[in-house]
């Protein structure tokens, strides 16, 4: 026992300076979405609310996912939830969701009212629940954070109630333990079932980052850096006011 209890104290006393990220990528799930916006400025047409149109308003969306990978990995350790895991293979289960609520500003040019733009800017939550398993220990940690939201997006009305709905989304909380950061992009098929409620599937790619302390903080920190994924095939519902 003495050499492998000297072993993980090296492992211990050199991690604050190398350690193996951890990567946990799943491309091949579900995610769901619920977005909820209430115009304040600007004058819906004839379809309703729920067609997109100029003006500004208020959304608040709530989106996530689950997720599962495989790593292996070789050289440093990984640390992470008070744990030391030896290189090998490290099996990931993650939770992530996500809730914002954002200013959004939406401009259509032309006659026809056909192409536009729009820009988001306010506040989100963002949160990983990450449970780590190798063959000799199993480790989980909730990660959550407040921070910025940004956003930026193209809309294409191709149909008087369909329209397709492309957005790039960025999230940071100036923070090193939590979530960090995150961005989303998202192609959306978005139909109008109603005045008020629109359907939207597409797709929808989210990387995740907790960047951690590292060598160059104060912290007394061992904890790896966490790089997530998830992307997939996308639900979700709008309601407009």
């Amino acid at each position: 026992m003495r050499p492998l209890v000297a072993l993980l104290a090296a492992f211990a006393c050199s991690s604050a300076f190398a350690q193996e990220d951890i990567e946990a990528i799943d491309r091949t799930t579900g995610i769901g979405s619920l977005r909820l916006s209430f115009n304040i400025a600007g004058e819906p047409g004839m379809q309703g609310p729920a067609v997109p149109h100029s003006g500004h308003g208020i959304e608040i969306g709530l989106s996530g996912g689950s997720g599962e990978d495989t790593q292996s990995f070789g050289g440093a350790p990984v640390v992470f939830g008070g744990r030391i895991f030896l290189p090998g293979t490290l099996q990931h289960e993650f939770d992530f969701g996500f809730l914002e609520m954002a200013y959004r500003y939406r401009r259509f040019f032309g006659e026809s009212k056909v192409f536009g733009i729009e820009a988001l800017g306010g506040l989100g939550i963002a949160s990983l629940d990450l449970t780590t398993t190798s063959g000799a220990a199993r480790a989980s940690d909730k990660l959550e954070n407040w921070g910025l939201v940004g956003g930026f997006g193209i809309v294409w009305k191709f149909l008087p109630s369909t329209s397709l709905q492309s957005r790039l989304t960025l999230f940071g909380s100036g923070e090193r333990e939590g979530v960090t950061g995150a961005a989303r992009l998202d192609v959306h098929v978005a139909h109008a079932l109603a005045r008020n409620v629109a359907l939207r599937a597409g797709l929808v790619s989210w990387g995740i980052v907790s960047q951690r302390a590292g060598e160059d903080d104060d912290e007394d920190s061992l904890n790896s850096r966490i790089r997530a994924g998830l992307s997939g095939l996308s639900l979700g519902l709008d309601v407009a006011f």
